[in-house]
């Protein structure tokens, strides 16, 4: 099934044009990679396909309303508190499991301003992934990742897929195996 259907999309941000008459279709149960240089429209592709920013030619089914799960640049946790009081205000299981997984087990009590870079994104990605949405997007997922951690997401986004669910995100890393990749280019006009 179509997701997104986009057509001729254009954006520019302060005059610069960052996406220019980009036309694709998102579907339903795969990785959609959404690649390019700094400044070539990733984030704002991202941005406009979860409805932050508004674009009257992007087109969706009606499957994703309430079904989005969203990793932008900042990983929309609340420093002050610790990781598990985090989970908390959002209502979501500490799976211990996934904890495990990322190496975070010990750090549920810490708040997080003492937390490290990837310490805090493991922590926003176990976020997504216990959100029980269909569909991530997610903003550079692998940014300050260490390499187990990178396989581990890398297996869970295949299980997500294998059951039914839809990952859309922007890269850097290496290409995802199997993923569908949409290539932006920087527009300097």
């Amino acid at each position: 099934m179509i997701l997104y259907s986009l057509k001729n999309i254009s954006y520019k941000i302060d005059s610069k044009k960052v996406i220019s008459n980009l036309s694709n279709r998102i579907n339903s149960g795969e990785i959609t990679e959404i690649r390019g240089k700094n400044g070539s429209g990733k984030t704002t592709l991202l941005k406009i396909l979860t409805g932050l920013i508004y674009s009257k030619d992007l087109h969706c089914h009606t499957e994703i309303q309430n079904n989005i799960s969203y990793l932008g640049h900042k990983n929309g946790l609340v420093e002050e508190i610790t990781l598990r009081q985090n989970f908390e205000i959002l209502d979501l299981d500490l799976k211990n499991d996934l904890f495990n997984k990322f190496n975070l087990a010990r750090s549920k009590n810490q708040k997080v301003f003492n937390l490290s870079y990837g310490e805090k994104r493991k922590a926003a990605l176990i976020r997504v992934i216990c959100s029980n949405r269909k569909i991530w997007i997610m903003d550079e997922p692998f940014a300050g990742l260490d390499s187990s951690s990178i396989s581990e997401l890398k297996i869970i986004i295949k299980m997500h897929v294998d059951t039914g669910g839809t990952v859309i995100l922007s890269n850097h890393q290496e290409e995802l195996k199997d993923s569908k990749k949409i290539n932006l280019e920087f527009k300097d006009d």
